[in-house]
């Protein structure tokens, strides 16, 4: 394999251990071209730095404290060192083959394109993206400074679309898709489901790092920790789940 890297998976950890692991395995299992991870761990107490230590093709980054997720980009994205960065947040992961070849051939298309991200709420311009998904030029960023940590009172994916606009470039945004009849390729689990050419290609679960640390009756915007750990426990029986993360349980459970 030649030692040309395209792109890097960017991501941030905190406590979120089962995630980072799906995220790194899905990567690992779809992606054609050749790739890097970089995770920063916000100090977390769940096994994910001893977990990061066994995995030494991941650049692990250890903070002593938790710097929350935009700063922790703004940490590590100047370790990145290839053309391309692909920013997932860590409760995402792919879900298909040839996902990254995807993303690129959609970013080259138009030589006016800069980023390639998700719609952040249909007819929502205040929230114009979600940074959870983000595809883009890694010199592009670097050149206008770009940050990922909120400033100013602006929401991050405001700021950026803005910016991006502003300096006469385009933004593809990819708004949240299902199955043709309306069901989910993951029936009835807690998250968005994304679909790219007609194909399920990125999975976000709904607030995994939010609720790393709660407790039985604790809530988050209103959704029980009972209900995000009754929801985590479906997505982690999915098929294709269960395909990515190797895992022969449930094979040998049917068998």
């Amino acid at each position: 394999m030649s030692h040309y890297k395209r792109f890097t998976v960017l991501g941030i950890n905190h406590n979120t251990l089962d995630f980072m692991r799906l995220l790194v395995a899905s990567v690992r299992k779809f992606s054609t071209s050749s790739f890097e991870i970089i995770i920063l761990d916000n100090d977390s107490t769940d096994g994910s730095k001893e977990w990061l230590l066994e995995h030494p093709d991941i650049m692990a980054i250890h903070s002593s404290t938790n710097i929350g997720h935009g700063l922790g980009l703004d940490q590590a994205f100047p370790f990145v060192r290839t053309p391309y960065t692909c920013v997932l947040d860590i409760d995402c992961h792919v879900q298909r083959s040839g996902w990254d070849e995807a993303f690129w051939s959609a970013y080259t298309r138009n030589p006016k394109t800069r980023l390639v991200a998700v719609h952040g709420g249909v007819g929502n311009e205040l929230k114009p993206i979600h940074p959870f998904f983000m595809w883009f030029e890694t010199s592009f960023f670097r050149q206008h400074n770009f940050k990922f940590a909120p400033g100013n009172g602006w929401d991050v994916g405001r700021a950026l679309y803005g910016r991006i606009l502003g300096l006469g470039y385009d933004v593809i945004r990819i708004l949240p898709s299902y199955e043709p009849d309306g069901s989910k390729f993951y029936p009835g689990v807690f998250g968005t489901e994304y679909y790219f050419d007609g194909k399920p290609t990125i999975y976000h679960n709904w607030y995994s790092g939010r609720m790393a640390g709660l407790r039985s009756g604790d809530d988050v915007d209103g959704y029980k920790f009972e209900e995000f750990s009754a929801h985590k426990e479906l997505l982690f029986n999915q098929p294709l789940v269960h395909e990515i993360l190797g895992d022969k349980t449930r094979e040998d459970q049917q068998s």
